[in-house]
C-alpha cells in the first residue's frame, strides 16, 4: 500500500534539488512516491532513483492543473494521502509526517481533510502587514532536534526583540491548529477527491485557486487546517512572487488563458451579497451560519 504521494509542480530550476534532498533525508519514503511536473524549460536532471514518475508537458500549465495530473496518476496507485508540495519546501526534522497524523486524529466536529504544516518564516499578511517575514528562526541548512522542540513549544517571545515591528502583530504563544492554509504543503486524505475533487483548473497560472479549495472543503462541511505540530522552511513565493525569474526559467504562461474570478464561482447574489471567504460559511440576515453557494463544476481543460 502506498501511504502518500508527493506532487511536485516546479516552474524553475533552484529549489527542486534542495526540497527531494530534504524529504529523503527526513521522511520514511519506503511508502511513498514522489511525482515531479516538470514545466522548466529546458527540462530538470532529477535524482531517478528519487522520484517515481516525471511528467512533462509541452506547456505551462499553471498550478492547479499541474498537480491535478499528478493527483490522478497518486490516487490510480491507490495513495491513502496526497501531499501537493512547493518545490521551494526545505523539511527540517523527522517528526513533521507524525505532526501531520497527529493533526488528522484531532476530536474535531468536522472532519479534518486537509492539514498543512507551518514554516519557519511566516509571511505576515496574515497579521496585517503586507510584504514582511517574521524568521521565528534564522534559516540553517540543518536544524537541531532542540530547534524542532522550541517550534513545536511555539513559545516565541524572543521575536519582539528580533523585530521592532512585531508587537501586537504576532501570537507570542503559538499552539494547535489554524483554520484554512496557505497552500505550499497541503496533506490531503484520499476521501478529500471523492467529496470536494481535484483542484479548479480556470485558476491560471496561480492565484486564488487555494482560497476555491478551502471554501470548497468549509462549505460541504470539512476542516482544512495549519497545524503547529508540524514544521518545514518555506522560502515563501520563489516561483510565484518572483514571476520575472521564474519566467526565464519555465515553459512560457499563456496569456490568454489567465483567470482568476472568484465572485463567478461565488456569485454574492446567490450569497445574500456576501463575497466567499475561505472558511466557506456566512451569517445569513436571519442569523443562520449558512454555506456559501457555488456553481457546481469544476473546470478540467486538455494538456
Amino acid at each position: 500500500m502506498i501511504e502518500n504521494t508527493f506532487v511536485i509542480n516546479p516552474i524553475r530550476t533552484d529549489f527542486i534539488g534542495g526540497c527531494i534532498e530534504s524529504l529523503y533525508k527526513y521522511t520514511d519514503m519506503r511508502k511513498n512516491r514522489v511525482i515531479v511536473v516538470d514545466q522548466t524549460k529546458d527540462g530538470l536532471k532529477l535524482p531517478m532513483d528519487k522520484v517515481h514518475l516525471v511528467i512533462r508537458p509541452h506547456r505551462n500549465l499553471g498550478f492547479s492543473k499541474s498537480l491535478n495530473e499528478g493527483i490522478i496518476h497518486g490516487l490510480h496507485w491507490g495513495s491513502q494521502y496526497i501531499t501537493c508540495l512547493n518545490d521551494d519546501i526545505e523539511f527540517i526534522n523527522k517528526s513533521w509526517w507524525s505532526g501531520i497524523m497527529e493533526t488528522f486524529a484531532m476530536k474535531s466536529e468536522n472532519e479534518i481533510l486537509a492539514v498543512n504544516p507551518e514554516s519557519i518564516r511566516v509571511p505576515t499578511w496574515g497579521y496585517g502587514l503586507a510584504g514582511k517575514n517574521i524568521d521565528i528562526l534564522d534559516y540553517k541548512k540543518e536544524y537541531t532536534d532542540e530547534d524542532y522542540a522550541f517550534l513545536l513549544k511555539g513559545d516565541f517571545h524572543h521575536l519582539e526583540k528580533k523585530y521592532d515591528w512585531l508587537p501586537n502583530t504576532f501570537p507570542r504563544e503559538y499552539h494547535g491548529v489554524c483554520d484554512a492554509f496557505a497552500a505550499f504543503a497541503p496533506v490531503f486524505k484520499r476521501k478529500h477527491f471523492d467529496v470536494v475533487g481535484l483542484w479548479d483548473e480556470r485558476f491560471y497560472p496561480s492565484g486564488a485557486e487555494d482560497y476555491d479549495m478551502m471554501t470548497r472543503i468549509y462549505s460541504k462541511g470539512y476542516r482544512a487546517v495549519s497545524t503547529r505540530s508540524s514544521w518545514v522552511w518555506h522560502f515563501w513565493g520563489k516561483s510565484k512572487d518572483e514571476q520575472k525569474i521564474a519566467q526565464t526559467m519555465s515553459l512560457p504562461i499563456e496569456d490568454e488563458r489567465r483567470w482568476a474570478d472568484t465572485t463567478y464561482l461565488w456569485p454574492p447574489e446567490w450569497n445574500e451579497g456576501k463575497n466567499f471567504d475561505v472558511w466557506g460559511y456566512y451569517t445569513s440576515k436571519s442569523g443562520i451560519k449558512t454555506p456559501f453557494k457555488r456553481r457546481p463544476e469544476i473546470a478540467t481543460v486538455e494538456i
